[in-house]
Order: C-alpha cells, then sequence, then structure tokens
C-alpha cells in the first residue's frame, strides 16, 4: 500500500480540500487505487487537543483518512527562540525582501501604509499585514545576494528540525507528500525533511494572491501546483521555476460551479443540505442581489452602503420592483449578526452566516458551498469588496459590483476600500473588464441599475476571469488533483 501526507498548512486549504468534491476523490483513490491518505492537522500550527480528537473522529469515521500532528511545539528556551527569529523575523525578512526585488504594487502599498502616520480613529482598520518595518530590508533591501544569505539560513536544518515533522516521516514513511501552502515556515521545515528521506513531495500554491506578497516558494519540489496560467506565469517569471515542474490543476472550491441543475439537485438530496431557495423564502419572481460582506477593518463602510441599498429597493428605486437582498458572512467575521440584525425590519433582507473558520467542520463548509452555488446561480447581481467573491461570481455568470468606497465613514485614504485594490492580482483581475466599480453612492445606483437592466454586460469578461482565475477547464479541479496524485505514484494500480 502506498501512502500520500498531505500537510494544509491553513484552514483555508483545508476547506477546499477537505469540503469539495476533493475529499470523495480522495477517498476514492484510497479505495480504488488501494493507497492510505494521511492528514497532518489542519492549518500551519497545532490545533487544541480537543478539536484534534474531534477532526480525527471525523477524518478516519467518515473519510477512511488517517489524522496525525502536524508539528511539536517549541519546549525548550532554545527552541522558542529558534522558532520566534524563524517565523518573526527570517520569515519576513526573505518575505519583505523578495517583494521589494520583484517590486510588486502590493509591496508598495504596504510601504505607504507603514509610513503613514494613522491616527487613533483610524487604527481599527489597519490589517495584521499592512505595517513592514523597514528593518527587514535593512540593509539594502533590493540585493538579490542578501537576500539569498536570509534564504539559506531560513531553509536551513538549523530552522526546519522538528521532532513531530521527524516522526510522522520516519513512522509513517509516505510515498508522496503534497504541501498545501509551499510559502508557508511549516511547509519549508516539512520539504527540508522530506529531502532527508527522499520522499517525492509537490506543493499547492494556496490561493490566487500570494505569489506577488506572501514572499518566495520552496524552490527545489518535484511538482508545483497552481490554479490558472496566471500563476503560473508567476511562478515563472518571480520565483524562477522551471516550467515543466508547474501543473495547472485548478482549485477545488470551484468545482461544483461545473454542476448542471439537475446534479445540484441531487447534492442536496444526497447530503441533506436544506435548499437555500426554501431556507431564505426566494419567491420565483423576486430579484435576488447577494451582497458579501467583510471583516469591519476590511468591509469598511458596509452597513451605510447597505442601507442605501435597502432605501432603495423599499422607495422603488430600482427597475426591478420585487427585490430580495442576501447578505453573507465572512467565515472569520465574528461580528457579522451584530453588525447586520438591524437590516432585518426589511422584509426583503436575510442574513446567511458562513460556518466560522475557527471552528472548522468539513461538513458544515461542505453545506456552505453548496448553497452558495445555488444562491449565486439564483443571483440577477452579486456586490462584493476586494474579494474572491468576484471569481465565484464569475463561474456562474452572474454580474458583480465591486465597492471601491467607504459609504459614509471617513477614513485615511491609505486605508481606505480603494487603496485595497492596489494589488498585483486585483489589478489583473480587474484588467479582465469582468466587474464594474462603484466608487460612490450615485455611481453604485448607476452599475445596479445598468446590470438589473442587461445582465449580459461584461459577460465575455466574467468568462475571461473563470478561465483565466478560477482555473476552469473540462475536468473538475478534484479530478486533475487525483491524477497527479496518481502520476506521482507511479499511477497507483495502473488506472492512470
Amino acid at each position: 500500500m502506498k501512502k500520500v501526507l498531505i500537510v494544509p498548512g491553513n484552514t483555508f486549504v483545508s476547506r477546499n480540500y477537505f469540503s469539495s468534491p476533493m475529499i470523495e476523490s480522495l477517498k476514492r483513490i484510497s479505495i480504488k487505487d488501494n493507497i492510505k491518505i494521511i492528514v497532518a492537522e489542519i492549518e500551519s500550527n497545532p490545533i487544541p487537543e480537543e478539536t484534534f480528537d474531534k477532526l480525527k473522529k471525523i477524518f478516519e469515521d467518515e473519510h477512511n483518512i488517517q489524522f496525525v500532528k502536524l508539528i511539536k511545539n517549541p519546549e525548550s528556551p532554545f527552541q522558542r527562540i529558534i522558532w520566534y527569529l524563524k517565523n518573526n523575523f527570517f520569515h519576513k525578512t526573505i518575505t519583505y525582501r523578495f517583494n521589494e526585488i520583484n517590486n510588486f504594487i502590493t509591496q508598495k502599498r504596504f510601504k505607504e501604509i507603514t509610513n503613514t502616520q494613522i491616527d487613533k480613529d483610524n487604527e481599527k482598520y489597519l490589517w495584521n499585514s499592512d505595517i513592514w518595518p523597514k528593518y527587514f530590508g535593512f540593509p539594502f533591501p533590493k540585493s538579490k545576494f542578501i537576500f539569498k544569505i536570509f534564504y539559506f539560513i531560513f531553509s536551513s536544518f538549523l530552522f526546519s528540525n522538528n521532532k513531530i515533522i521527524d516522526e510522522n516521516l520516519r513512522d509513517l514513511k509516505p510515498d508522496l507528500i503534497i504541501l498545501g501552502d509551499i510559502q508557508n515556515p511549516v511547509s519549508f521545515s516539512y520539504f527540508k525533511l522530506s529531502k532527508k528521506y527522499k520522499i517525492r513531495i509537490c506543493g499547492n500554491v494556496r490561493t490566487w494572491d500570494h505569489l506577488t506578497k506572501n514572499g518566495p516558494v520552496i524552490n527545489g519540489l518535484d511538482e508545483y501546483w497552481v490554479w490558472n496560467p496566471i500563476m503560473k506565469e508567476e511562478l515563472i517569471n518571480f520565483h524562477k521555476i522551471n516550467e515543466n515542474k508547474i501543473f495547472e490543476v485548478g482549485s477545488p472550491q470551484f468545482d461544483y460551479y461545473l454542476n448542471s441543475k439537475e446534479a445540484n439537485k441531487d447534492l442536496i438530496e444526497y447530503f441533506n443540505v436544506k435548499d437555500p431557495i426554501n431556507e431564505f423564502s426566494l419567491k420565483t419572481d423576486s430579484s435576488l442581489l447577494f451582497f458579501a460582506t467583510n471583516r469591519p477593518h476590511r468591509g469598511i463602510g458596509e452597513e451605510s452602503i447597505i442601507h442605501h441599498i435597502c432605501e432603495n429597493i423599499a422607495l422603488g428605486a430600482y427597475p426591478d420592483k420585487d427585490i430580495t437582498i442576501i447578505l453573507r458572512s465572512h467565515p472569520y467575521d465574528n461580528t457579522f449578526v451584530k453588525r447586520f440584525e438591524e437590516f432585518k425590519k426589511y422584509p426583503f433582507v436575510r442574513l446567511f452566516s458562513s460556518p466560522s473558520l475557527t471552528d472548522f467542520i468539513p461538513s458544515e463548509f461542505r453545506e456552505d458551498m453548496i448553497k452558495v452555488n445555488l444562491l449565486l446561480e439564483r443571483a440577477k447581481l452579486v456586490l462584493c469588496g476586494q474579494s474572491t467573491f468576484a471569481i465565484d461570481s464569475a463561474c456562474t455568470d452572474t454580474p458583480v459590483i465591486n465597492i471601491s468606497f467607504e459609504g459614509d465613514v471617513k477614513v485615511d485614504e491609505k486605508l481606505s476600500v480603494k487603496n485595497r485594490y492596489n494589488v498585483d492580482h486585483y489589478q489583473k483581475l480587474l484588467s479582465f473588464e469582468g466587474t464594474k466599480i462603484a466608487d460612490s453612492f450615485e455611481s453604485l445606483d448607476e452599475k445596479i441599475i445598468e446590470y438589473l437592466i442587461d445582465p449580459t454586460i461584461n459577460n465575455q469578461g466574467r468568462n475571461l476571469i473563470s478561465r483565466n482565475f478560477a482555473g476552469f477547464s473540462e475536468k473538475p479541479s478534484s479530478e486533475r488533483i487525483s491524477e497527479r496524485i496518481l502520476l506521482n505514484l507511479n499511477g497507483g494500480n495502473g488506472r492512470i
């Protein structure tokens, strides 16, 4: 029996792998091809023991997947110092220098925010990743030679050796390791030790914005898996990865969008998912607006924007007179109900709370993915900030409006929603002209009216987005990833 060890490295990766059709693909090859699938936790740090035990039972009892420890927390003072230096200095240093060397738009925005005197009223709108002190690039931030020195130290055995990882590889003896995030410090450790034990190792780029923001990828993997052709180009041009080692596999989170309406009905019945059309009491002749909200520090002023839309709906200011609007929470937003409860006073407003990623249950996120798929197919328009929801919407050819202002909230220009679009990945998405940007209440109303009158506007751009960002192809992503796994294991039992 051959063994595959999956190291997700991030909860979003875990959601995309284990709450999508990918989980069935893994289960299928484990049975048909006699392959043992092993998963090392769900994120980049050890999870609480209670959470580990709960997920171990789910993975092993329901999916025939062994669930093991990811990494051992540092115990001795020396180990804690090494851990701190690796994660809080060396990783940030190589990220800063890599972004400087490549002159990324995102890095310029980070530097502008870091150099701006932010008053106390605006500090609540800062992101954790906004502040990058200059000392990470001292001296000579664009020096490739100094970058290589720091990269060598960061990826050395001194910072990679870990008892749990070593035990995992020595005792489990996997034939293949799959890394879910090839820019994560823990993935560098798994890579270094995989070479010690001569184990084949492939890596997945976690998400579409990371190659121009999160620093260098691991050099020397056997294969690199990306969502789309743009990410492939970024790996080649910025990370200097051999083109022959890069494979476009899409992302399993988008697989449900490939289903026919009949297939989606079957999913609802098979997984016992409550049909969102009934759950949210959506009338057949009502036009549906889907607003993907964000966390307060990212979706600045969303409350006032939603209030404006609701008042216009109530007054009949839009062409469609019967409109329902669904407000969808971000999976990390624990303020959603408190912030948007007031809108339930409008009879046409529905609140849609997504599961919390801090308490990851695979089946809950599967149900959420299926519901979002069905609602986007039903929706006449999607509104969101600088969000991946623009890609989701393109997958169902649903018109998208990107919110690029803060409603009636006043905020420093450097922290503004508009300035959040000054990042490499979103500038590329906007260049395909598949969305419309609203930068004021007036332009928001104009674009809502335009799309309600003619939803085919920008449909060519949306098609380009679905192919160039979601990585749509004839085969779903979960099938393409399964094929790569079998090929890396020399074809399993010869099926490929």
